[in-house]
């Protein structure tokens, strides 16, 4: 089963309030270099690696779990790790979004390991991004119809 799948079967627990339009942007934006997010690419033959994010878009992307039966079995299994505190300081401080932030902590409370959390985490992300897109989609469509 992919990682994309297993996002679609994960319910979202509490849904997010609908962003404003500056919000909006801001989440469907990269950040510079200074104010970026470290995740860590982790690989049983290749050992860990730093992976710098710039946008919660790469964040939601990277981050993923292979299930037990791949890792168990394929050397190049990997996981997307990115530190939830961090993910939730990231979100707040950078981003701006304390309401996404408090949704990623509570995510991130429910379990003592990252297995169990990084797939809630990933799919409270991308029911923001995918607010975000709603949000800005509407303000162009509706700019367009005033031109």
């Amino acid at each position: 089963m992919s990682t994309d799948a297993i996002v679609e079967e994960i319910e979202v627990t509490e849904a997010l309030s609908e962003p404003d339009p500056e919000l909006a942007g801001r989440l469907l934006e990269s950040v510079d270099f200074d104010h970026r997010l470290m995740g860590m690419k982790m690989a049983a033959m290749g050992g860990t690696n730093a992976m710098a994010l710039y946008s919660l878009r790469e964040a939601a992307s990277f981050i993923h779990v292979d299930p037990y039966e791949v890792v168990m079995f394929d050397q190049n299994a990997t996981v997307g790790y990115i530190d939830p505190t961090m993910l939730a300081k990231w979100i707040d401080e950078v981003l701006d979004d304390a309401e996404l932030a408090e949704a990623v902590r509570a995510e991130a409370g429910k379990a003592e390991f990252y297995g169990a959390v990084a797939m809630p985490i990933k799919a409270v992300l991308g029911q923001r991004l995918e607010q975000a897109r709603g949000i800005l989609d509407a303000d162009a469509n509706s700019g367009e119809e005033d031109a």
